[in-house]
Protein backbone atom coordinates (compact mmCIF):
# COMPACT_ATOMS: atom_id res chain seq x y z
CA UNK A 1 0.00 0.00 0.00
CA UNK A 2 1.05 3.15 -0.51
CA UNK A 3 1.09 6.50 1.48
CA UNK A 4 -2.11 7.99 2.41
CA UNK A 5 -2.94 11.27 1.17
CA UNK A 6 -3.64 12.87 4.31
CA UNK A 7 -1.80 12.21 7.74
CA UNK A 8 -2.41 13.56 10.78
CA UNK A 9 0.67 16.20 10.31
CA UNK A 10 -1.25 17.90 7.61
CA UNK A 11 -2.57 21.46 7.97
CA UNK A 12 -5.78 22.14 5.02
CA UNK A 13 -6.78 25.35 3.90
CA UNK A 14 -9.80 25.39 1.76
CA UNK A 15 -10.19 28.27 -0.04
CA UNK A 16 -13.89 28.63 -1.39
CA UNK A 17 -15.52 31.68 -3.15
CA UNK A 18 -19.21 31.18 -1.93
CA UNK A 19 -20.94 28.32 0.57
CA UNK A 20 -21.32 25.16 -0.97
CA UNK A 21 -18.20 24.57 -2.62
CA UNK A 22 -16.68 23.02 0.06
CA UNK A 23 -19.19 19.76 -0.45
CA UNK A 24 -19.26 19.84 -4.26
CA UNK A 25 -15.20 19.67 -4.54
CA UNK A 26 -13.80 18.74 -1.23
CA UNK A 27 -16.58 17.02 0.40
CA UNK A 28 -15.39 13.72 1.30
CA UNK A 29 -11.66 14.88 1.45
CA UNK A 30 -12.57 17.28 4.41
CA UNK A 31 -14.42 13.92 6.12
CA UNK A 32 -11.35 11.62 5.10
CA UNK A 33 -8.71 14.55 6.23
CA UNK A 34 -11.06 15.05 10.08
CA UNK A 35 -10.91 10.93 10.53
CA UNK A 36 -6.82 11.31 9.69
CA UNK A 37 -6.66 14.15 12.72
CA UNK A 38 -5.81 16.83 10.09
CA UNK A 39 -6.05 20.26 10.61
CA UNK A 40 -8.61 22.12 8.95
CA UNK A 41 -9.57 25.50 7.99
CA UNK A 42 -12.29 26.85 5.47
CA UNK A 43 -12.31 30.15 4.31
CA UNK A 44 -15.24 31.26 2.23
CA UNK A 45 -14.63 34.51 0.47
CA UNK A 46 -18.21 35.20 0.16
CA UNK A 47 -21.07 34.75 2.04
CA UNK A 48 -23.08 33.88 -1.49
CA UNK A 49 -25.65 37.20 -0.73
CA UNK A 50 -25.39 37.83 -4.57
CA UNK A 51 -27.26 34.62 -5.91
CA UNK A 52 -30.76 36.81 -6.29
CA UNK A 53 -33.08 34.42 -8.15
CA UNK A 54 -33.20 31.61 -5.59
CA UNK A 55 -33.68 34.67 -2.80
CA UNK A 56 -36.82 36.09 -4.87
CA UNK A 57 -38.41 32.33 -5.12
CA UNK A 58 -37.87 31.46 -1.87
CA UNK A 59 -39.04 34.74 -0.04
CA UNK A 60 -41.76 35.76 -2.51
CA UNK A 61 -39.99 38.74 -3.52
CA UNK A 62 -39.16 40.50 -6.64
CA UNK A 63 -36.94 43.29 -5.53
CA UNK A 64 -34.04 43.13 -2.86
CA UNK A 65 -32.78 45.40 -0.69
CA UNK A 66 -30.05 44.90 1.55
CA UNK A 67 -30.95 43.71 4.68
CA UNK A 68 -32.82 40.96 2.01
CA UNK A 69 -29.09 40.33 1.31
CA UNK A 70 -28.08 40.38 4.51
CA UNK A 71 -30.89 37.39 5.67
CA UNK A 72 -29.54 35.93 2.81
CA UNK A 73 -25.80 35.63 3.66
CA UNK A 74 -26.99 34.24 7.05
CA UNK A 75 -29.07 31.78 5.61
CA UNK A 76 -26.40 30.70 3.52
CA UNK A 77 -23.85 30.31 6.21
CA UNK A 78 -26.14 28.11 8.18
CA UNK A 79 -26.52 26.28 5.49
CA UNK A 80 -22.63 25.60 5.36
CA UNK A 81 -23.11 24.92 8.99
CA UNK A 82 -25.39 22.21 8.84
CA UNK A 83 -23.32 20.76 5.54
CA UNK A 84 -20.00 21.12 7.81
CA UNK A 85 -21.67 19.09 10.37
CA UNK A 86 -22.99 16.34 7.97
CA UNK A 87 -19.52 15.61 7.20
CA UNK A 88 -17.75 15.69 10.60
CA UNK A 89 -16.37 19.28 10.94
CA UNK A 90 -16.82 21.73 13.89
CA UNK A 91 -18.96 24.73 12.81
CA UNK A 92 -15.73 26.87 14.00
CA UNK A 93 -13.74 25.55 10.91
CA UNK A 94 -15.54 27.95 8.83
CA UNK A 95 -13.64 31.63 8.47
CA UNK A 96 -16.11 33.92 6.35
CA UNK A 97 -14.34 36.94 5.04
CA UNK A 98 -17.72 38.48 3.73
CA UNK A 99 -16.48 39.62 0.47
CA UNK A 100 -19.26 41.09 -2.33
CA UNK A 101 -20.79 37.76 -3.68
CA UNK A 102 -19.78 38.02 -7.60
CA UNK A 103 -17.11 40.92 -7.24
CA UNK A 104 -14.65 39.01 -6.51
CA UNK A 105 -13.08 40.00 -10.12
CA UNK A 106 -13.77 43.12 -9.43
CA UNK A 107 -11.44 43.38 -6.16
CA UNK A 108 -8.98 41.44 -7.91
CA UNK A 109 -8.56 44.52 -10.78
CA UNK A 110 -9.65 47.01 -8.30
CA UNK A 111 -6.91 46.40 -5.02
CA UNK A 112 -5.60 43.06 -6.24
CA UNK A 113 -2.66 43.28 -3.39
CA UNK A 114 -5.07 44.68 -0.52
CA UNK A 115 -7.56 41.55 -1.29
CA UNK A 116 -4.46 39.31 -1.41
CA UNK A 117 -3.26 40.29 1.71
CA UNK A 118 -6.69 39.87 3.10
CA UNK A 119 -6.32 36.46 2.10
CA UNK A 120 -2.23 35.86 3.34
CA UNK A 121 -3.42 36.68 6.64
CA UNK A 122 -4.99 33.58 7.58
CA UNK A 123 -2.40 31.88 5.43
CA UNK A 124 0.28 32.98 7.91
CA UNK A 125 -1.87 32.83 10.86
CA UNK A 126 -2.65 29.17 9.55
CA UNK A 127 0.16 27.76 7.95
CA UNK A 128 -1.10 25.26 5.71
CA UNK A 129 0.71 22.24 3.90
CA UNK A 130 -2.03 21.84 1.19
CA UNK A 131 -4.26 24.42 0.03
CA UNK A 132 -7.58 23.55 -1.96
CA UNK A 133 -8.94 26.49 -4.58
CA UNK A 134 -10.71 26.49 -8.04
CA UNK A 135 -9.43 25.79 -11.22
CA UNK A 136 -8.05 29.22 -13.12
CA UNK A 137 -9.89 27.75 -16.16
CA UNK A 138 -13.50 27.89 -14.35
CA UNK A 139 -15.74 30.22 -15.85
CA UNK A 140 -17.02 31.20 -12.69
CA UNK A 141 -15.32 34.61 -12.25
CA UNK A 142 -15.38 34.35 -8.39
CA UNK A 143 -13.86 31.13 -9.21
CA UNK A 144 -11.35 31.93 -11.15
CA UNK A 145 -10.22 35.20 -9.28
CA UNK A 146 -10.09 33.05 -6.30
CA UNK A 147 -7.70 30.64 -8.17
CA UNK A 148 -5.55 33.79 -9.09
CA UNK A 149 -5.19 34.51 -4.91
CA UNK A 150 -4.43 30.97 -4.39
CA UNK A 151 -1.52 30.89 -6.77
CA UNK A 152 -0.32 34.21 -5.89
CA UNK A 153 -0.03 32.73 -2.18
CA UNK A 154 1.61 29.70 -3.34
CA UNK A 155 4.44 31.96 -4.87
CA UNK A 156 5.06 33.28 -1.44
CA UNK A 157 4.23 30.43 0.77
CA UNK A 158 5.52 27.56 -1.55
CA UNK A 159 2.42 25.11 -0.23
CA UNK A 160 1.30 22.01 -1.93
CA UNK A 161 -1.91 23.47 -3.94
CA UNK A 162 -5.00 21.30 -5.43
CA UNK A 163 -7.92 22.62 -7.39
CA UNK A 164 -10.87 21.41 -7.64
CA UNK A 165 -13.23 21.97 -11.09
CA UNK A 166 -16.41 23.27 -10.45
CA UNK A 167 -17.55 25.18 -13.76
CA UNK A 168 -14.71 24.14 -15.79
CA UNK A 169 -13.97 20.59 -17.51
CA UNK A 170 -10.56 19.72 -17.53
CA UNK A 171 -8.28 18.35 -20.78
CA UNK A 172 -8.43 14.12 -20.65
CA UNK A 173 -4.59 14.50 -20.67
CA UNK A 174 -4.72 15.98 -17.49
CA UNK A 175 -3.70 13.44 -14.63
CA UNK A 176 -4.97 14.26 -10.95
CA UNK A 177 -5.69 12.88 -7.67
CA UNK A 178 -8.68 10.99 -7.14
CA UNK A 179 -10.13 10.83 -3.83
CA UNK A 180 -12.98 7.89 -3.46
CA UNK A 181 -15.61 7.70 -0.48
CA UNK A 182 -16.61 5.01 1.42
CA UNK A 183 -20.55 4.03 0.64
CA UNK A 184 -21.31 6.43 3.85
CA UNK A 185 -18.98 8.99 2.76
CA UNK A 186 -20.59 9.44 -0.65
CA UNK A 187 -23.91 9.36 1.22
CA UNK A 188 -22.68 12.36 3.53
CA UNK A 189 -21.19 14.29 0.71
CA UNK A 190 -24.69 14.02 -1.04
CA UNK A 191 -26.17 15.31 2.54
CA UNK A 192 -23.96 18.37 2.82
CA UNK A 193 -24.58 19.65 -0.53
CA UNK A 194 -28.40 18.99 -0.07
CA UNK A 195 -27.84 20.71 3.09
CA UNK A 196 -27.57 24.06 0.79
CA UNK A 197 -30.96 24.15 0.24
CA UNK A 198 -31.43 27.50 -1.58
CA UNK A 199 -28.61 26.39 -4.08
CA UNK A 200 -31.16 23.53 -5.13
CA UNK A 201 -34.23 25.94 -6.16
CA UNK A 202 -32.81 25.77 -10.01
CA UNK A 203 -29.86 24.33 -10.27
CA UNK A 204 -30.20 20.56 -8.33
CA UNK A 205 -29.34 18.56 -11.32
CA UNK A 206 -25.82 19.90 -11.15
CA UNK A 207 -25.71 20.23 -7.81
CA UNK A 208 -26.32 17.08 -6.99
CA UNK A 209 -24.59 15.41 -10.01
CA UNK A 210 -21.79 16.42 -7.84
CA UNK A 211 -23.26 13.39 -5.29
CA UNK A 212 -22.36 10.54 -6.75
CA UNK A 213 -18.77 11.55 -8.22
CA UNK A 214 -15.68 11.21 -5.97
CA UNK A 215 -13.14 14.28 -5.50
CA UNK A 216 -10.88 15.26 -8.05
CA UNK A 217 -8.04 17.58 -7.63
CA UNK A 218 -5.86 18.49 -10.24
CA UNK A 219 -2.95 21.22 -10.97
CA UNK A 220 -4.28 24.54 -10.59
CA UNK A 221 -2.79 25.40 -14.32
CA UNK A 222 -5.09 22.15 -16.06
CA UNK A 223 -6.49 23.50 -19.54
CA UNK A 224 -9.97 22.75 -20.24
CA UNK A 225 -10.12 20.41 -23.36
CA UNK A 226 -9.74 23.09 -25.86
CA UNK A 227 -7.65 26.08 -25.03
CA UNK A 228 -9.01 28.56 -26.72
CA UNK A 229 -6.48 31.57 -25.42
CA UNK A 230 -2.43 31.08 -25.37
CA UNK A 231 -0.09 33.20 -24.04
CA UNK A 232 3.67 34.12 -23.63
CA UNK A 233 5.87 36.60 -21.38
CA UNK A 234 9.51 36.97 -22.32
CA UNK A 235 10.33 39.76 -20.06
CA UNK A 236 7.76 42.65 -20.19
CA UNK A 237 6.59 41.59 -23.44
CA UNK A 238 3.50 39.85 -23.26
CA UNK A 239 2.17 38.49 -26.38
CA UNK A 240 -1.44 37.05 -26.49
CA UNK A 241 -3.26 34.68 -28.79
CA UNK A 242 -6.95 33.50 -29.02
CA UNK A 243 -9.78 32.05 -31.04
CA UNK A 244 -13.42 32.35 -29.63
CA UNK A 245 -16.28 30.33 -30.80
CA UNK A 246 -19.29 31.58 -32.29
CA UNK A 247 -22.26 32.06 -30.51
CA UNK A 248 -24.04 34.29 -28.44
CA UNK A 249 -21.63 35.88 -27.22
CA UNK A 250 -20.36 36.92 -31.18
CA UNK A 251 -21.85 40.46 -30.95
CA UNK A 252 -20.16 41.45 -27.98
CA UNK A 253 -16.18 43.19 -28.27
CA UNK A 254 -13.80 40.30 -26.34
CA UNK A 255 -12.35 41.51 -23.17
CA UNK A 256 -8.55 40.85 -22.52
CA UNK A 257 -8.25 40.85 -18.53
CA UNK A 258 -4.39 40.59 -17.33
CA UNK A 259 -3.34 39.74 -13.78
CA UNK A 260 0.81 40.35 -12.61
CA UNK A 261 2.56 39.31 -10.14
CA UNK A 262 6.25 40.53 -8.83
CA UNK A 263 6.28 42.45 -5.50
CA UNK A 264 2.49 43.00 -5.59
CA UNK A 265 -0.40 41.69 -7.61
CA UNK A 266 -1.64 44.08 -9.56
CA UNK A 267 -4.51 43.77 -12.28
CA UNK A 268 -6.08 45.82 -15.16
CA UNK A 269 -8.93 45.03 -17.79
CA UNK A 270 -8.97 46.55 -21.25
CA UNK A 271 -11.61 46.09 -24.24
CA UNK A 272 -9.91 44.82 -27.38
CA UNK A 273 -12.70 46.32 -29.96
CA UNK A 274 -11.91 49.93 -29.06
CA UNK A 275 -9.92 51.90 -26.84
CA UNK A 276 -11.89 53.21 -24.48
CA UNK A 277 -10.06 52.17 -21.50
CA UNK A 278 -6.52 53.02 -21.42
CA UNK A 279 -3.84 51.06 -20.44
CA UNK A 280 -2.37 51.21 -17.25
CA UNK A 281 0.34 53.43 -17.05
CA UNK A 282 3.75 52.91 -17.90
CA UNK A 283 2.18 49.77 -20.58
CA UNK A 284 1.27 50.19 -24.01
CA UNK A 285 0.51 48.24 -27.46
CA UNK A 286 2.92 46.64 -29.47
CA UNK A 287 1.00 44.84 -31.73
CA UNK A 288 -2.87 43.94 -31.93
CA UNK A 289 -4.46 42.32 -34.74
CA UNK A 290 -8.02 41.78 -34.81
CA UNK A 291 -10.45 39.54 -37.02
CA UNK A 292 -13.54 41.35 -38.59
CA UNK A 293 -15.50 39.71 -36.45
CA UNK A 294 -13.22 39.97 -33.23
CA UNK A 295 -13.37 36.66 -32.57
CA UNK A 296 -9.64 35.88 -33.40
CA UNK A 297 -7.04 38.12 -32.26
CA UNK A 298 -3.26 38.01 -31.69
CA UNK A 299 -2.08 41.14 -29.56
CA UNK A 300 1.30 42.18 -27.94
CA UNK A 301 1.64 44.44 -24.73
CA UNK A 302 4.60 45.53 -23.11
CA UNK A 303 3.98 45.69 -19.33
CA UNK A 304 5.55 48.11 -17.27
CA UNK A 305 7.75 45.76 -15.67
CA UNK A 306 8.83 42.16 -15.83
CA UNK A 307 6.45 40.08 -13.81
CA UNK A 308 7.46 36.86 -11.82
CA UNK A 309 3.84 35.47 -13.16
CA UNK A 310 1.32 36.86 -15.03
CA UNK A 311 -2.56 35.61 -15.54
CA UNK A 312 -4.48 36.29 -18.79
CA UNK A 313 -8.33 36.18 -19.78
CA UNK A 314 -10.17 36.69 -22.90
CA UNK A 315 -13.36 36.38 -22.14
CA UNK A 316 -16.87 38.18 -24.28
CA UNK A 317 -18.61 39.24 -21.16
CA UNK A 318 -22.13 37.86 -20.92
CA UNK A 319 -24.91 37.33 -18.28
CA UNK A 320 -22.60 36.11 -14.89
CA UNK A 321 -19.86 32.99 -16.50
CA UNK A 322 -17.05 34.16 -18.02
CA UNK A 323 -16.75 32.35 -21.69
CA UNK A 324 -12.67 31.41 -20.57
CA UNK A 325 -10.80 31.10 -17.76
CA UNK A 326 -7.49 32.42 -16.74
CA UNK A 327 -4.55 31.36 -18.32
CA UNK A 328 -0.98 31.17 -16.19
CA UNK A 329 2.33 32.28 -17.77
CA UNK A 330 5.65 32.01 -16.29
CA UNK A 331 8.73 34.19 -17.45
CA UNK A 332 11.06 32.37 -19.99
Amino acid sequence: MGEPLITSHDRILGLFPHPDDESLGAGILLQQATKAGASLRLVFLTSGEGNAWPQRVLDRKLFLKDEDRRRFAFRRKQEVARALKTLGLPETAATFLDLPDTGLATLLMASGETLLQRVEAVVEAFRPTLVLAPLLADRHPDHNATAVLACALQARWGFRLWAYATHAAVASEVQGVTVAGTPREQEAKAEAIAAHRSQLVFRRRFHMGFARLPDRFFPITAPPPRSRVEAWLRGQKLEVAFTLAPGLRSFRAPILTVVTLDEKLLGFKVCLGHNRRPLPEGAEWEERKLSPHRHRGQVVLRLPAPPQLAFVKVSRPFFLYDENGFVSILQG
